[in-house]
């Protein structure tokens, strides 16, 4: 459910808010896209850095969609959690694990548990549940702010959206 902050007090469910937004376009065709390393979450993630205010580092946990597992490295780069070209090293150090410095994909991610064409809302589902303290076996300690961005097109469209619990940000 989406509502106002004051309706919201009076849920049973802990609230959960959105801090900050960002879109952003590209290429339209493969054939447009200058270098196949730059992902637009780069432009997407700066809005709602801006918007939220907040940075990479603020961020807890995170929910990346994964269409091919490089889509997810390249997005970390993008979003500012590791520079250009260390994502590999940085997936490899344990940082997106449970317990790592940024877990991602608590739920398994699409290339684990499903791909159903609209992986975008099962993001902000888990991130919502991560934040409210129902992830079960799989919780992570979400420190109240967590990042669901999700890539669309030719890997051209970008929404990034940061969540947040009251007093998070």
């Amino acid at each position: 459910m989406i509502t106002s902050e004051e309706r919201a007090r009076d849920l049973a469910k802990k609230p959960i808010y959105v801090l900050g937004t960002g879109t952003a376009n590209s290429h339209f065709t493969m054939s447009q896209w200058d270098d196949l390393t730059d992902m637009i979450a780069r432009e997407s993630g700066a809005r709602a850095y801006e918007r939220a205010g907040v940075k990479p580092s603020d961020i807890r946990f995170a929910m990346i969609y994964d269409s091919f597992t490089i889509t997810v490295l390249l997005t970390l780069e993008a979003l500012g959690f590791c520079k250009r070209g260390e994502g590999g090293a940085f997936a490899a150090s344990g940082a997106l694990g449970p317990g790592g410095r940024l877990p991602i994909n608590t739920d398994g991610g699409a290339l684990h548990s499903n791909q159903p064409g609209m992986r975008g809302i099962f993001l902000l589902i888990e991130a919502a549940r991560q934040l409210r303290g129902d992830g079960g076996d799989r919780q992570v300690e979400t420190g109240g702010l967590a990042l669901v961005n999700g890539t669309g097109g030719y890997l051209s469209a970008c929404g990034t959206v940061i969540l947040g619990t009251a007093g998070s940000a």
